[in-house]
Parts: structure tokens; C-alpha cells; sequence
């Protein structure tokens, strides 16, 4: 029977780790099930090996199992020797910063497909205003193998819905042909009049 998928989606400072990690707690505490965290190693958000919200209300952070974020697939051999290690399986596999995972849509259908519940929680589009990665391609899983999509919200410091992230470079807005994956970025949420993209072809 195939698993369910959990996708957690909004803008920087959205809460999107802070509630992925709630999750996870809830089903470990109440549920007494096993979740395997996984995160790309892009994610410099926190240390190595090292899933952290930077909302420090409740679950702060938790010890993930680290892998390249070009390759998920080497998750696997991992997972089973976790199973034989714990005597049982894995009951869900949840993973943050979905955006940096390249083959984030065959990876997790196949997680599904091979009866594993799945949580995903990322940044929908990228500082261009783009779609980042394949979060919005698994949307196609939630509808297709079930599950739900949780859409959080951050704001613009006008008070405005924030629905861009918006990368900072010293302080001012980063120009459209920078590199998409920047060591020590800097975000802040915008909302569409506040959005400034220099640069932008159209």
C-alpha cells in the first residue's frame, strides 16, 4: 500500500522547519513511530548533520542524516540498514529544504510507491520569483497517492502576504544572474510591490 505525502510549502521565515520538526515530534511522542530525517547538504542553514528551526518556540532542532544533495539515492542503503538495525520499518522518511534535492520528485514517488510516509517541507520558488527546484512538481504526488499540502505564511515588513523570498547581498536586493544557491544567503520575505529583482530580462 502506498504512503501518504505530507508537503509543507511558503516563504522564508514561514515556519516551514518549525513545523516539519512539530511533525515529526508529534509522531515519534504519540505515535511511537520511527521518522528518518534527511537533509541536502545545501542546507547551510544550520551545522552538519543538523535540521534547526529558527523559531525557537517548541522543537528547535534534531539530528538528520545528511547526504549529497545531487545524489538522495545513496538514502537508500542507509535506510535499510537503519530497518535491520531497529528490527523493523522505517515509518516515515521527512525531509527539509526539499528544494535543494535534485530527483525530489522520482525519489520521493518512489519512497511512496514503496509503502513509506513521506514529509516534505520547502521554498516553492526561488529568489527569481521561479519555480525552485521540484517542489512544485510533487504537488502531483499529494494528488496522486494522497496526502495533504500545507501552505504557511510569512509577511513583508509593510504587513503585506509576503510571496517572494527576497535575497539580500550586503544589504541590498541580489541581481537576477547571480547563482541560485549562494553560501551564507541572506532572505527576507516580500510581498509582490516590495519585491525588487535588478536585472530582470522581463
Amino acid at each position: 500500500m502506498p504512503g501518504k505525502l505530507e508537503l509543507i510549502v511558503g516563504p522564508m521565515r514561514s515556519n516551514k522547519t518549525a513545523e516539519l520538526l512539530r511533525r515529526i515530534e508529534t509522531r515519534r511522542q504519540y505515535a511511537k513511530q520511527h521518522v528518518l530525517l534527511l537533509k541536502p547538504s545545501d542546507d547551510t542553514k544550520a551545522a552538519a548533520g543538523l535540521v534547526e528551526s529558527r523559531n525557537q518556540n517548541g522543537c528547535g532542532r534534531m539530528q538528520a542524516l545528511e547526504f549529497r544533495s545531487a545524489d538522495p539515492w545513496t538514502v537508500l542503503p542507509v535506510l535499510a540498514a537503519t530497518e535491520q538495525q531497529i528490527g523493523k520499518r522505517v515509518d516515515c522518511i521527512a525531509i527539509d529544504e526539499g528544494q535543494f534535492v535534485q530527483d525530489l520528485f522520482l525519489f520521493t514517488k518512489r519512497l511512496l510507491e514503496s509503502g513509506y510516509d513521506v514529509m516534505v517541507s520547502g521554498l516553492e520558488l526561488d529568489f527569481r520569483g521561479m519555480p525552485f527546484g521540484e517542489m512544485i512538481d510533487i504537488s502531483w504526488l499529494v494528488r496522486t497517492y494522497s496526502g495533504n499540502i500545507t501552505e504557511l505564511i510569512a509577511y513583508c515588513s509593510c504587513g503585506a502576504k509576503a510571496i517572494y523570498p527576497q535575497r539580500l547581498i550586503d544589504g541590498e536586493p541580489a541581481s537576477y544572474d547571480s547563482p541560485i544557491i549562494m553560501a551564507g544567503d541572506f532572505y527576507e520575505p516580500r510581498c509582490a510591490e516590495h519585491f525588487v529583482l535588478p536585472g530582470r530580462p522581463h
